[in-house]
């Protein structure tokens, strides 16, 4: 066989490919993101946590008769006119995974979602400015907590052990800006102040650069909000160098990818802030259920990660909407809607008027000798 046949045949069995229209007895999922389809992406993260999940719904019967169908495409482009072909075409439910904050921004913006009455639940962002625009965002349903809540507990937490002096890296993106500021803001309020603050480079080879920079300044703590091989180039950097600071991997850093990139020596100790329980963490019964599903159904090369919990923890949220308000996108955001406390095995969600986030979940972890993230 050929090896585009090859490639064909691995998407098909991941339900990446599709039939341009969705059939009477199923209710499609889309999910529109940055190399959705390549492998180890965080999209695809996202995308396989949520797919163990709609196929286990499935073999018990999908929800109401029908079989979810879950279609990851690679985002290219506009993403407001990619979508909008992709409802014409596939007719979906709701639209899920997003990544990042300036594709939703995006959306709401161009009016994408309201047009279409299609809810977004599961975006992977935790955009304050969407979660407090409950004018604009009322098909927006976030499953973290906002970046805004996340930085206070960090902060909070650097107050009680006398942390005042902190270096951050962040990305040139929507999101790396927004966390800077609120790491600056929140700060301020404490009596904590930015030392330093540098973006990361736009040629990867000089990532780990940033750590000479760092050391420069007086400094107890670097805050990452930057992609998980910038972070992991940085750690190494940063340690061989002699840095002895505390270094915090924010939300947006995949805390496993990190430590297996940098190596278990120079990662131990840093800490991971988690939006979701860890897939080692058995003390949730969620986390139990994914374990289960995950070996009948997920990719026996990969070791399951924080996104995949995230995705899988979506998906749960789109279920029980469809569940509630039945099937159709209007009746799915009516469902998602009407959700003020689920408890989907230890984490639990709750949406209000007044906010697009319904998640609360935050947990400050550490990677320890093995390179393993342990509470």
């Amino acid at each position: 066989m050929s090896s585009k046949s090859n490639m064909l045949g691995v998407l098909a069995c991941l339900g990446i490919l599709a039939s341009t229209t969705a059939l009477a007895d199923e209710q499609v999922i889309l999910q529109v993101a940055p190399d959705v389809t390549k492998e180890g992406s965080l999209g695809w993260q996202g995308y396989i946590g949520a797919k163990v999940y709609f196929d286990d719904i499935n073999v018990r019967g999908g929800v109401g008769g029908k079989q979810i169908k879950l279609l990851a495409v690679d985002q290219a482009g506009d993403i407001s006119a990619q979508v909008r072909d992709l409802v014409k075409q596939h007719n979906p439910v709701a639209l899920f995974g997003t990544v990042g904050s300036a594709p939703v921004t995006k959306l709401i913006s161009d009016k994408v979602l309201d047009n279409a009455q299609l809810p977004l639940v599961g975006p992977l962002t935790g955009s304050t400015a969407v979660a407090n625009d409950s004018k604009n965002a009322g098909f927006v349903f976030m499953t973290r907590p906002s970046y805004a809540t996340e930085i206070d507990k960090v902060m909070r937490q650097f107050a009680t052990i006398g942390i005042k002096k902190m270096a951050v890296i962040y990305s040139e993106s929507q999101t790396g800006h927004e966390l800077l500021d609120l790491i600056k803001s929140t700060g301020a309020k404490q009596g904590q102040s930015v030392e330093i603050a540098l973006p990361e480079p736009k040629d990867p080879a000089k990532a780990a650069a940033l750590a000479d920079e760092v050391m420069t300044k007086e400094h107890q703590a670097v805050l990452m909000a930057v992609p998980a091989e910038t972070a992991a180039a940085f750690v190494k950097r940063y340690r061989q160098q002699g840095g002895a600071a505390q270094l915090v991997a924010l939300s947006v850093v995949e805390g496993a990818q990190l430590a297996e990139l940098a190596g278990a020596k120079f990662a131990h100790g840093t800490a991971v802030v988690q939006v979701a329980p860890s897939p080692r963490n058995d003390s949730y019964a969620v986390v139990r259920e994914f374990t289960t599903n995950y070996r009948k159904y997920g990719p026996y090369t990969e070791e399951p990660t924080e996104a995949m919990m995230e995705g899988y923890l979506a998906a749960k949220v789109i279920v029980e909407g469809l569940k509630r308000g039945g099937g159709g996108r209007a009746a799915l955001a009516r469902g998602v809607s009407q959700i003020s406390s689920y408890d989907a095995g230890g984490v639990s969600f709750g949406f209000t008027p007044a906010s697009r986030s319904g998640a609360k979940y935050i947990e400050l972890s550490v990677i320890d000798r093995e390179g393993r993230i342990v509470r």
